[in-house]
């Protein structure tokens, strides 16, 4: 029996099978719904509001809204679902370099969360045109572990599906017309995986053997994708992947004989360039960072609050698009955090203040702070970016002192990313994200990702060099390290 399910605002109408879960039925109708907790019904993120009918399994708020997760269709129903569909990002430093194919090619940077790509003219190197959006995954979870529980339960075709019609439509919508030559394609390890349909399985369970992590070749027609080759790039181990490698490579032409290259995305990704050598790693930040976990929280999409300050003695804040604010995403979390630490709101364990003498401590109420009358951050929110903040800072510090290399010694420190882009510097610092020693040194490279896709879709000699990077890069494991143990507890505080 199909039921239907009609979805305002669009007016858009999918069928569904009686007792299927909404988000499974909105999800191969490529909607979609934010579910970063896999589908548990904990994050709350998958809400929708129910405006006609009734479901199982699934209490109505007060609100009118239901967990979609939870939710099972047993009649024809109408729900009202907000557009989730958001930017990632898609700017970086451009390397003028001349090509030495003819033709156009096509750069993808799968991430977690978001998906950037760009069209290249592959002779003289001009970047054509750009997109992004929100990697549609994100129904079965915000990290990859979610991802890969969903493999082990039988939905690896389904994430693979997810994954390819996604970037079907991303290159259809960079040229709908000239034949794409190349597409070369930059992401996690498991994130390569789920685009081959590999099974991933073995990345989540130690000792995280990855099927493969070296340069894979197919033809567009073998992926069911509108372009002549395929070529994913090589990754270095299972935590570490194509999207370091080629990272790497890409702020490889900013010169410096010492530095950290750090990418805050949910896997935390760090690599050190040491006397010409390159040592890296991957610290479980989650992905509290990139908005989920936190209560309020949401990606770089229209309407999050990506900026807050105080202005002329009142606290204020901007948002993406100068939308109306609907959540708050990584930037502007650091900075909300940092106000909160410099108005001692918090303490230093990070617990709120009931007693602080801060003239905004009206806006904080039984333990949430308020920054419009729907918007706030929690008591709980606040832990989990002490825990994301932690192991990020815990493991650069763990990959300096696991090779005696003194942060004095670092020339430069290049922060890529959408958050690394966009975050102030100076408040990341403030909260600890950053050594305060690299203030000066850090600079934002933006999506190093797709740079260095770039090059080696123009160059020869720069596809060479990813493989080189990828087969020289020294692994350093967190999972057993005393070092890294130690510096994650003393990293939880704020100085």
């Amino acid at each position: 029996m199909e039921i239907k399910i009609t979805i305002l605002p669009s007016g858009g109408q999918i069928t569904a099978f009686c007792g299927e879960r909404l988000l499974d039925a909105l999800a191969r109708a490529k909607y979609l719904i934010p579910a970063s907790c896999g589908g548990k019904g904990t994050c709350g993120k998958c809400k929708v509001k129910l405006l006609r009918g009734k479901v199982d399994n699934a209490e109505v708020d007060k609100d009118g809204y239901i967990l979609s997760c939870k939710a099972l269709v047993k009649e024809d129903i109408t729900i009202y679902l907000l557009n989730q569909l958001g930017s990632g990002l898609t700017q970086f430093e451009e390397i003028q370099m001349d090509g030495e194919k003819i033709g156009i090619g096509v750069a993808l940077d799968i991430g977690t969360t978001t998906i950037g790509a760009c069209l290249i003219d592959l002779k003289n190197g001009k970047t054509l045109k750009k997109i992004s959006s929100l990697n549609p995954q994100a129904v079965y979870g915000a990290d990859v572990l979610s991802r890969i529980k969903a493999c082990s339960e039988g939905k690896l075709s389904l994430l693979q599906k997810l994954i390819i019609d996604e970037t079907k439509r991303i290159i259809l919508q960079l040229e709908p017309n000239e034949k794409i030559s190349e597409l070369y394609v930059g992401a996690n390890t498991t994130m390569l995986h789920l685009f081959l349909g590999v099974d991933p399985t073995a990345i989540g369970v130690y000792p995280f053997t990855p099927a493969f992590t070296c340069e894979r070749n197919f033809t567009g027609k073998e992926l069911g994708l509108p372009v002549e080759r395929v070529k994913l790039l090589p990754s270095a181990s299972a935590y570490v992947g194509s999207d370091v490698t080629v990272g790497v490579l890409s702020c490889l032409n900013y010169g410096g004989n010492n530095t950290l290259f750090v990418d805050m995305g949910t896997n935390g990704e760090i690599a050190l360039s040491y006397n010409g050598q390159i040592y890296a790693t991957s610290t479980a930040a989650g992905p509290t960072l990139e908005g989920a976990c936190i209560e309020c929280g949401m990606g770089g999409v229209s309407g999050a609050i990506d900026k807050v300050f105080v202005k002329e003695g009142n606290l204020e804040f901007t948002t993406i698009d100068n939308a109306l604010p609907i959540g708050i995403c990584g930037s502007g979390l650091i900075d909300l955090i940092t106000f909160l630490k410099k108005e001692q709101i918090i303490d230093e364990t990070g617990a709120f203040d009931d007693l602080s003498s801060s003239r905004f401590l009206s806006q904080l109420k039984e333990d949430k702070f308020y920054i419009t009358d729907d918007i706030y951050l929690s008591q709980k929110d606040i832990r989990q970016f002490q825990l994301a903040k932690s192991a990020i800072s815990a493991g650069m510090e763990t990959l300096l002192l696991e090779n005696d290399v003194k942060i004095e010694e670092i020339d430069k420190v290049f922060v890529a990313g959408g958050l690394g882009y966009f975050m102030n510097v100076q408040n990341a610092c403030e909260v600890g994200l950053l050594p305060k020693y690299l203030k000066d040194k850090a600079i934002a490279v933006g999506n190093s990702c797709l740079s260095g896709i770039k090059l080696c879709l123009l160059q020869q000699n720069q596809l060479y060099k990813v493989n080189e990077i990828a087969k020289s890069i020294k692994i350093i494991e967190l999972s057993f390290s005393k070092v890294f143990q130690d510096k994650y507890v003393e990293n939880m505080m704020f100085e």
